[in-house]
């Protein structure tokens, strides 16, 4: 089955970082996804504010989650901070996540129905044992990347996870896009699943742990490369002509974005008053597994 590449994004306002090297990108029917990606994570790093909705749908272990949201970043490099939430719901009820990095500390507050906690995460020890800038997922505690460096660190994780091929420029709703897709580098396969060649395996994709996808999709704008949606796909199977045969285990979209917007600064303030509960040790020795 091919990957549904479909975004639901409307770009409000555009902010172009320079010398990114998009017009020879926009120029082409096809490109280097891994090129592509690279150029579109430099782009990152000149965007002086983000503001977008988002929406994350995910399908594990037989739940269907789904829900709104909203991102917001403001700030560069070790002083950029992040808020992101999330209203997502299921069979088991309305779950609200909200994740603030102030560029000190992350916290995470969880709220259901009947309980509601609030964990922290000390960043400058994270900066000290070298984890906020160790982008991979090669394990489950690294899928931790986005809320910890929000866009910029999960676009990280799948690059130094995934290499990508040719990434193809399609028309989706009146706009140009780029669609991509990766498969896992060797390396990080051999980690995951313990095998020294994985590739041999015709059973490799059914020794992935649960959390990790077989192939990954994004849909980049043509013109500024920012990520419209980013889907984890899994195997189920292969189709009669022995092709393998994926469906998405989370899709997460950004729609109505707006970049380079004033941003209050209390939005990255302590996101509630519930005694906090620091896993800062815990974080870094699951990390590290």
């Amino acid at each position: 089955m091919g990957l549904a590449v479909f975004a639901w994004g409307r770009e409000e306002q555009r902010e172009t970082a320079p010398g990114q090297g998009n017009k020879s990108a926009a120029s082409a029917g096809d490109a280097s996804g891994d090129v592509l990606l690279d150029s579109a994570l430099a782009a990152f790093e000149n965007y002086s504010s983000i503001m977008a909705t988002t929406r994350l749908q995910v399908h594990l272990r037989g739940h269907h989650l789904f829900g709104p949201g909203s991102y917001l970043q403001k700030g560069k490099g070790d002083r950029r901070r992040i808020r992101s939430e999330m209203v997502l719901r299921g069979r088991a009820g309305k779950f609200t996540f909200t994740q603030v990095n102030d560029s000190n500390r992350l916290w995470l507050l969880e709220e259901s129905l009947d309980n509601s906690k609030l964990r922290l995460i000390d960043l400058q020890r994270l900066r000290d044992s070298g984890m906020v800038h160790d982008g991979s997922l090669g394990s489950a505690a690294s899928f931790d990347s986005l809320q910890v460096s929000g866009l910029a660190g999960l676009m990280k994780s799948i690059q130094s996870s995934f290499r990508f091929g040719r990434a193809v420029q399609i028309e989706w709703n009146g706009k140009k896009v780029w669609a991509m897709r990766g498969v896992w580098r060797e390396a990080m396969l051999q980690q995951i699943i313990g095998s020294s060649d994985p590739a041999e395996s015709e059973q490799w994709r059914d020794q992935l742990p649960d959390w990790a996808p077989t192939e990954v999709g994004i849909l980049l704008d043509v013109e500024t490369l920012f990520p419209y949606r980013f889907e984890f796909l899994t195997h189920i199977g292969n189709n009669p002509q022995g092709q393998s045969q994926l469906e998405p285990v989370a899709i997460l979209e950004l729609l109505e974005i707006r970049l380079a917007v004033e941003i209050d600064e209390s939005q990255f303030d302590r996101p509630s008053d519930i005694r906090p509960t620091d896993i800062t040790k815990e974080y870094l020795r699951k990390a590290k597994r």
